[in-house]
């Protein structure tokens, strides 16, 4: 499709990370893994030790990129057209400054997801950050880990949970445990959701997330809660 690869210094012994740009300007990159006719782009970088234990956390459940507001669809098209991926529809979410526009893209098998997002207006993308979702088969104990290494959870407001405990059944503390670490639910006729972030760095956050079942969504229905919880630790910090 004429996608311009980018312009690279790279050693002879460098493996060959060819990349284009999507039209906000990140840089994809393509590497190859398992084939012995390429050299494994891993080995350009050097190991920093043995990773920590039992962190919880088995790979990326998705990728999150703000985009500039005019340059919203054809990013789209752009992930479908060079990438092959497939688009979602497009939500609508409400946040303190807005609407907030929302379209995932993925390919068949849901193991490449990226969630596309732009603020209500052309100023706004400016306070939205990026974020990556790492996916675990236990989220509650993965947000355990992550506080007890020192790391901050995102506080949930406490009418949330007042809020779940009106629509859906939970067992003997689970939502108490809910509430202590900020994560968030959702349910659909496929499967379960559970969620929970990190605090903002810069312009950067992370996501915890477990998926039982056939779940495929994203938890349109929290987006709401996280973005004004975002809004009011970034009020308190002055960030």
């Amino acid at each position: 499709l004429r996608a311009p690869v980018l312009p690279r210094r790279r050693a002879p012994q460098d493996a060959p990370l060819d990349a284009v740009a999507a039209p906000d300007g990140t840089e994809l990159f393509f590497c190859a893994t398992g084939r012995p006719e390429l050299p494994d782009w891993r080995a350009d970088f050097e190991n920093t030790g043995v990773p920590p234990a039992q962190t919880g956390v088995r790979g990326m459940d998705h990728l999150a990129l703000t985009q500039p507001w005019h340059h919203f669809d054809e990013a789209a098209l752009f992930h479908l057209g060079v990438l092959g991926l497939h688009a979602q529809e497009s939500v609508d979410v409400a946040d303190p400054y807005g609407l907030m526009r929302s379209r995932a893209v993925t390919n068949p098998d849901g193991s490449v997801r990226i969630a596309l997002t732009v603020g209500a207006a052309p100023t706004d993308d400016t306070v939205h950050a990026q974020h990556i979702a790492l996916a675990t088969d236990d989220v509650v104990a993965a947000a355990r880990r992550f506080r007890e290494a020192g790391g901050s959870l995102l506080p949930v407001p406490a009418n949330y949970y007042d809020d779940l405990a009106a629509r859906f059944e939970f067992a003997d503390g689970e939502l108490e445990t809910y509430r202590d670490l900020g994560i968030l639910y959702d349910r659909d006729d496929h499967g379960v959701f559970r969620h929970c972030y990190t605090r903002t760095v810069g312009r950067v956050f992370f996501e915890l997330v477990q998926r039982d079942g056939g779940y495929r969504g994203y938890g349109a229905a929290n987006a709401p809660v996280r973005l004004a919880a975002q809004h009011t630790a970034r009020a308190l910090t002055g960030g």
